[in-house]
Parts: structure tokens; sequence; C-alpha cells
């Protein structure tokens, strides 16, 4: 017995010090973490703090109080890229929703290859914006490949990228380049759905059209709250589309793109702020609303 005791003793200490490289260990690794958080509210107080200012960067900021928000109420510019941003949600959001949904139900299919074409429609995720941007310039030219399509078929020109067309034109490139990430959601939606529901409905003998809509659309609700939320927020936030592929007159001008130009093209830092923190009060409101709907049309109890 006492031999077991003397085999045991030298074992305590040997824990005690592991278990103290381990929480050692995790709080070195928790540091960037913890640094990362920091800096996001130092940035989201100070951006704030900066928007009762005047400040070009060179010189000292000068407190104003609420004059950069009393500018921002009587901006036209403003008003224009809310306008443009808008346009840009109308059109994308339910041309995206309804077409990666009806290409997931595709990609869902028990196909020889379907692999291979999951792949393909994912691919313009994985492209960068300036490619992305480049290709449909391209396409959107005067002599471009959609027009010479047109002519082709004895169609007349569109002037995609004017005025009128351009921000429904940057709304197509958008569906586009992000239909493939979409539909992969909504794809690994549906492979949840349990099997046993469509067997109980042919016995019953439902359609393919009943199942869908009695069985698959609500089941894969909360899928599709999860992709309007984060569309919407990403409509908003929308820059390197209309950066390098901007229309005439301000036509697609968007309220971040309008922080941008403000803060690093006219140096007014303090406006540049008080822009910003009116996009997220947007944000905020629409995505509460958001929240609040989803209790009537979502369902995950099913």
């Amino acid at each position: 017995m006492r031999d077991d005791q003397a085999r045991e003793l030298p074992r305590k200490p040997a824990k005690k010090k592991l278990m103290g490289q381990d929480a050692l260990w995790a709080f070195v690794l928790l540091i960037p973490l913890v640094v990362g958080i920091g800096l996001i509210y130092f940035s989201a107080v100070f951006g704030f703090a900066m928007s009762f200012t005047s400040w070009d960067i060179v010189r000292k900021a000068q407190w104003i109080g609420l004059d950069n928000y009393k500018t921002l109420a009587y901006d036209g510019l403003v008003w224009k890229a809310m306008y443009n941003t808008l346009i840009f949600l109308v059109i994308s959001i339910p041309a995206k929703l309804i077409i990666s949904f009806a290409l997931a139900i595709l990609l869902n299919q028990k196909l020889k290859g379907i692999k291979l074409f999951r792949l393909i429609y994912f691919f313009p995720t994985a492209c960068s914006v300036v490619a992305i941007a480049l290709v449909w310039g391209y396409l959107y030219g005067t002599d471009g490949f959609l027009n010479t399509l047109l002519q082709d078929i004895g169609l007349p020109k569109v002037y995609w990228m004017d005025e009128h067309n351009a921000m429904g034109s940057i709304a197509i490139m958008g569906v586009w380049g992000s239909m493939g990430f979409i539909a992969l959601l909504f794809l690994a939606g549906l492979q949840n759905v349990p099997t046993e529901y469509y067997e109980a409905s042919r016995v019953d003998g439902a359609s393919r059209w009943q199942q869908l809509w009695n069985i698959t659309i609500p089941l894969i609700t909360p899928t599709t709250f999860f992709i309007l939320i984060t569309q919407v927020i990403g409509a908003f936030q929308m820059f390197g589309e209309v950066y390098l592929l901007s229309g005439p007159l301000d036509s697609t001008l968007t309220i971040v793109q309008y922080i941008f130009n403000e803060a690093f093209q006219g140096f007014r830092m303090g406006y540049a702020s008080a822009l910003s923190y009116l996009l997220i009060l947007i944000i905020f409101i629409i995505t509460v609303i958001q929240l609040r709907l989803q209790k009537k049309w979502v369902h995950y109890d099913l």
C-alpha cells in the first residue's frame, strides 16, 4: 500500500503542470480574439464620436454637434443612394431567391454527374468581384456580347449602363454572382427534409406540386429566412460592383460608395461617419422588422 502511494505522489504535480500549460495556451490563443473584439468596439465608439466633428484627417477635429446629421437630412445624394439601393433590392432579392431555389431543386436530383453540375453553378461564387465586373463590363458594352446577340436575332441594341438601365444591369450581375452560393444553402436545406414526409404524401396521392407547396417550402423556411436576412444586409453594404462598374449621373451610387467618396475623396471623415451610422440605423430597423415578421411564416417545429 505504501509502495502504491509512493508511486502516485509524483503524478499529482505533473497533472497540475499539464493543466496549467493547457490553461496558459488557451489564454494565449484567445488573445487575438479578445484584441479583435476590442478593436471592433473601439472603432464603433470612435466612429460615433467622429460623427459629431468636422475632420479632414490633416487638421485637428472640431466639435460641431449634430450639424453632420442635419446636413445629411437635406443631402439629395443620400436619398439618391437610398433609392438606388432600394431598386437593387427590389430587383435582385426576389430573383436570387426564386432562381436559386429552382436551381437547388434541380441540383438535388439523383442524376449521373450531378456533383459536376453543382461545382459548375458554384464557380461564380469563387470569382473575385473585380473579375466579375470586368466580364460583365464587356457583356454590357455598346458593341459587347449581349448587344451583338440581340442584333443577330433582329432586336435593337440596349444601352445597359445608361442612367435608366444601369442599376438593373448591376442587379442582374449580382444575381449571377451569388446564385451558386444561395443555391448551395437551399440544397443543404432540401437535403435535411425527412424523406418520410414525401413517402407518406405519395401514399395519400399527393402530386409533386402539392409536395413542393405543402412540404418542401414550409420545411426550408428557416433556410429561406437566413438567406433573406443576409442578402438584404449585403445589398445595403454593396460597394465593389458599383465602384468598378458605375453608371453615369450617380445612377448606381449606393450609400456605401457615397460614404467612401466622402471619406477618402472629399476627406470629410465626420460626415462619412454620420452617413455610416445612418446606414447602421436603417439595417438595424429592417433586421428587427424581419425578425418580428419571421414568426408568421418561418416554421421551426415541423
